[in-house]
């Protein structure tokens, strides 16, 4: 099942918006769910520690998720894939204080191996790509410019149908995957651990 999870970050463009389509179901966390309203979306659930939304102004259900061990992103993923979602697209997960950015990519290496991400930025769209993932493939046109970079000690990275292909590497968090190119055929990645794969719009 997919979810759409709107966080309490910048507001997304019309453009982002539009290419979505339908936008359901929509959950937020914490005071995600305001800026979902300001561009006229109403979320059904909110989750988090609910310290950044005015939740008296809503009927919505909210669930209280006090862990401070992790953050809010990851505690609403971790409560929804208890309820049967394995996939999620995440909107407004950008801006902030540069910890809270950080953090965004701290979710995506830390939430189960086994889960569908995607991030929505102004400028790129990043695909979580894991083990489970097996063979991730995509099509690209011709000369578009992407990034894969590892969230966790990765072995085995491949990456083919790219200007500069990638044959059973070791990746860590470096630039080693730094902006490649494609050649207008699909885009083929593997590897034995967490990768985001980030496509320039």
């Amino acid at each position: 099942m997919r979810a759409f999870v709107w966080c309490n970050g910048d507001l997304p463009s019309e453009e982002i918006i539009f290419n979505l389509g339908e936008i359901s179901p929509l959950f937020a966390v914490d005071g995600g769910a305001d800026k979902a309203r300001t561009l006229g979306f109403d979320v059904i659930e909110i989750f988090g520690d609910l310290d950044s939304v005015d939740i008296e102004k809503y009927t919505t259900k909210k669930t209280l998720l006090e862990s401070q061990k992790i953050s809010d992103l990851t505690k609403t993923i971790g409560e929804l894939s208890e309820r049967g979602f394995t996939e999620f697209d995440i909107l407004g997960a950008e801006g902030g204080d540069t910890g809270h950015m950080l953090g965004v990519w701290g979710s995506l290496a830390e939430i189960s191996v086994d889960l569908t991400i995607r991030l929505y930025h102004e400028n790129s769209t990043t695909h979580r790509i894991t083990s489970a993932s097996g063979n991730f493939e995509i099509n690209m046109e011709k000369d578009r410019i992407f990034s894969v970079f590892a969230l966790s000690k990765c072995q085995n990275v491949c990456v083919k149908g790219a200007k500069w292909e990638i044959k059973n590497e070791e990746f860590d968090l470096s630039t080693k995957g730094l902006h490649n190119k494609s050649l207008g055929d699909p885009i083929t990645i593997s590897g034995n651990g967490i990768l985001a794969l980030i496509i320039e719009n």
